[in-house]
């Protein structure tokens, strides 16, 4: 037991050693801010610690892929859901975005790009998937789809099903197509594929006006069923995070991935909210 207590102190203090914040502009954290690892100190997350806790263990037998949660059952005709999806990663903030999503018990979906999945980002991709969060396809280097060949339209969406395939085991049944652009022939593959089209409701606009508070005003707008755009690439969009979480749980949303939001959504079939 002594051992056990031991290991447990030395983990919590190796997560404290290893977090890496992206603080806004001259302010602090103050006693509600998220623990680097495993949620806050009032909502510490014992399953986070769980999880970590095992695969720090040396020599310890591990999974090949990542253990996933069971699916969650969720009625969004009772709750007041919302969707938050992030695009364009894995990259630089993603691990910071995920930190902060888990100290509000917050899941979300990320619409991945193929060629992003590399050996410094994979783990994040791996922890997407451990944490309960959807993984959905967001092509392999960000082209607009309807400009495509079918060949070229297929291989864009096929490299990224097998990079996200790889790293977590997941079969993904989104795809959103980048800049929201999509025509008959995108309808036909992803129908062929198994992947519904999903738009959004809220656009936050982050990749233009990179203002934290602005950011967090246009997300906090967001009304239950809607599905909001964001990005995980761009530092003023996690400094916006703490304070869209803040202002949706006083209002009582419940965090949802985009399945759970629709329940089962069809192939080629593209989808803006519930």
């Amino acid at each position: 037991m002594r051992i056990g207590s031991v290991l447990l102190s030395l983990l919590l203090l190796g997560g404290c050693a290893q977090v890496r914040t992206v603080p806004v502009s001259g302010e602090r954290p103050g006693p509600g801010a998220p623990h680097p690892r495993f949620g806050t100190p009032r909502h510490f997350d014992a399953d986070l610690l769980r999880f970590r806790l095992a695969g720090t263990q040396r020599g310890a037998p591990g999974p090949r892929l990542p253990a996933i949660p069971p699916p969650r059952h969720v009625d969004c005709r009772q709750h007041k859901c919302v969707a938050l999806t992030f695009d364009d990663g894995p990259a630089e903030y993603t691990g910071h975005v995920l930190d902060l999503l888990a100290a509000h018990h917050a899941r979300a979906t990320f619409f991945l790009l193929g060629q992003m999945i590399t050996d410094e980002t994979r783990d994040f991709v791996r922890r997407m998937a451990a944490e309960g969060h959807e993984i959905g396809n967001h092509s392999w280097d960000h082209a607009s789809l309807p400009g495509l060949s079918s060949d070229g339209l297929r291989r864009e969406l096929d490299r990224t099903q097998e990079a996200v395939r790889k790293a977590t085991g997941v079969r993904m049944r989104l795809m959103r197509p980048p800049y929201g652009a999509t025509n008959k022939a995108v309808d036909d593959e992803t129908k062929q594929t198994g992947l519904a089209q999903i738009l959004w409701a809220v656009d936050t606009l982050d990749w233009l006006n990179r203002n934290p508070t602005v950011i967090a005003q246009r997300s906090a707008a967001a009304k239950p069923g809607d599905i909001v755009l964001m990005h995980d690439i761009h530092p003023t969009t996690v400094q916006a995070l703490p304070r869209l979480l803040d202002a949706l749980d006083h209002k009582g949303f419940t965090y949802v991935t985009v399945s759970e939001l629709l329940g089962d959504p069809t192939p080629g079939r593209k989808y803006t909210n519930r």
